[in-house]
């Protein structure tokens, strides 16, 4: 059974797909609930969605998604040592915070081996890639860990973590996915940290700009679109707050 991290993303949902639909393997999905994020609502109903749509259009893969495992982020508990290492990690390179409170969560619970998708020309490829070797993933398929050369050092901070779609990009994603018949499914994939008021991808936070960048910009605000929606955001919360304290 593999553990993946899945947040309704473009990559985490391809892994998912790839195990459920292409090589029939069981699945535990873990997600980070974060209420601080605008996006947490449309991620979960994307899931829900998505999942809905494999056991319909996928009978033979229905069951193959255990219950999603939900982790509060405001509930995992503190490690000083592994916040002192993504600290010291931070003065080499910028990295998502993730890598401190998903380290924490994984150390409190024992767990290993738990998917991050992070794909090729992912802007943390380039920290991850020179840390991390080959191994075999099952059949015909193969995943990266932590070389064993790290552990002791301040990068184990990686080492509860596999990287099963590192050298594919999501262009390549999108290729296999139109191949194996799941490429509506990946379509409903959300990638967008600052939705719009109407639940529509704004186009100018960072994934947006990524989704555009690698091969994906039909799913994204053009770049003009993009700033009237920042502006439309700020005047609706604007006054929703104004409405709101009356």
């Amino acid at each position: 059974m593999k553990k993946v991290l899945w947040t309704g993303g473009w990559d985490s949902t391809f892994r998912v797909l790839d195990l459920v639909i292409n090589k029939k393997e069981m699945v535990q999905p873990y997600y980070v609930v974060d209420r601080n994020r605008a996006s947490n609502k449309i991620e979960l109903k994307t899931m829900k969605e998505i999942k809905n749509k494999i056991n319909s259009n996928f009978p033979d893969s229905k069951g193959l998604i255990k219950e999603t495992i939900f982790i509060e982020k405001n509930e995992i508990p503190v490690n000083q040592s592994i916040t002192d290492k993504f600290n010291r990690l931070l003065n080499e390179s910028y990295m998502g915070t993730q890598y401190d409170w998903l380290g924490r969560y994984a150390e409190a619970n024992n767990l290993e081996n738990l998917e991050l998708n992070i794909h090729k020309d992912d802007k943390a490829e380039f920290f991850v890639r020179p840390l991390v070797e080959k191994t075999d993933d099952g059949p015909g398929s193969y995943s990266y860990v932590l070389k064993n050369s790290a552990l002791g050092t301040d990068y184990d901070l990686f080492k509860y973590y596999s990287f099963p779609v590192l050298d594919l990009t999501k262009t390549q994603m999108s290729e296999i996915s139109k191949k194996s018949g799941f490429d509506s499914l990946m379509e409903m994939t959300w990638f967008c940290f600052n939705p719009t008021w109407r639940k529509t991808p704004c186009g100018y936070c960072n994934p947006c700009k990524y989704t555009r960048n690698e091969g994906l910009g039909r799913r994204v605000p053009s770049e003009g679109i993009a700033k009237y929606n920042k502006l439309e955001n700020k005047i609706y919360y604007k006054m929703k707050q104004i409405m709101g304290s009356n």
